[in-house]
């Protein structure tokens, strides 16, 4: 069991924050498993705990629909 100082500490390190600041989310991250709704849990060895779907970490990354959405769309975006 996790110790509330080592998820403090865990949570300073990864710069985790409860909303996210543009569309780079917890919920389309690929280290993010849904529990439920709104909720899931970060696979991440740094992370490794339940978070919010809205919430935002430094260590994001795309999962594979946001990367190919936002391939897409840069496509697009030089063809015109």
């Amino acid at each position: 069991m996790q110790s509330v100082e080592e998820l403090k500490a865990r949570i300073e390190k990864v710069d985790l924050w409860s909303e996210s600041t543009n569309d780079d989310r917890c919920d389309n991250c690929r280290f993010y498993k849904v529990l439920r709704e709104d909720i899931g849990y970060c696979i991440h060895k740094e992370v490794d705990m339940v978070v919010g779907g809205p919430w935002w970490c430094k260590l994001w990354a795309p999962d594979q629909a946001t990367a190919a959405a936002r391939a897409s769309a840069g496509n697009a975006q030089s063809a015109s």
